[in-house]
């Protein structure tokens, strides 16, 4: 089954268990992000991601450009191992490592989440490669693909029994779209994936192709 087919899946789900008055408040909230125009001012193919610190689970800080050891690094920027529908992503991107790796490239996993949680997420869905905490979302920040909850999405992650200022360590209430960009040994944007519905993701066999087509045009 393809990622696609797994999403959609849990999204009928979803949307067949969860009030319509709820679906609402994040409906409104995904066409917000969208209005913002955050997709059209984050960084894009060509530009150059900032060389800035992430944190591994034993709270050690690494630069970016220290953990681009292959050609290319996917940076899969996940909301958090609350949400189901990242943890679908990442395991995609788990199963699919080996293949990626052939191509020159691996991945990593980026939230904001504090290194405890990550850990978490790391054991509930097996991986391999590296997860990392981008404290205060700084490098999401720089990239452009950070937004502010609004009061009604606030007020029904609260619902739900989501303390973001626990899981962030901060009360700043900010949380990334799901968004894969791969970055070269120079820190350029080779390939994005931008996506305000945090529903929908890439495909990673999409990125398995592209990746191939660089790799062949190389040769």
């Amino acid at each position: 089954m393809t990622l696609q087919e797994q999403l959609r899946q849990m999204r009928n789900a979803t949307m067949e268990r969860m009030p319509q008055s709820i679906i609402k408040v994040f409906t409104d909230s995904i066409n917000d992000i969208s209005k913002n125009q955050l997709k059209e001012n984050a960084l894009k193919i060509g530009d150059y991601v900032p060389d800035m610190n992430l944190q591994n689970i034993n709270r050690d800080n690494s630069l970016l450009s220290d953990l681009i050891g292959q050609e290319f690094l996917i940076l899969n920027f996940y909301r958090g191992g609350w949400c189901p529908y990242c943890n679908m992503e990442l395991r995609e991107y788990e199963r699919l490592r080996k293949t990626f790796n052939e191509l020159d490239t691996d991945i990593i996993g980026i939230s904001a989440e504090i290194p405890e949680l990550v850990n978490q997420t790391i054991d509930k869905n097996a991986l391999s490669f590296p997860v990392l905490t981008d404290v205060n979302a700084e490098l999401m920040k720089a990239i452009g693909i950070v937004f502010k909850l609004d009061e009604a999405s606030k007020k029904e992650f609260e619902n739900f029994g989501m303390d973001f200022t626990k899981i962030h360590k901060n009360n700043n209430f900010e949380l990334p779209v799901p968004a894969v960009y791969v970055i070269n040994k120079k820190m350029e944007v080779v390939f994005v994936h931008f996506e305000e519905d945090y529903m929908t993701r890439l495909e990673p066999t999409e990125l398995i192709s592209f990746l191939k087509k660089i790799v062949k045009n190389k040769i």
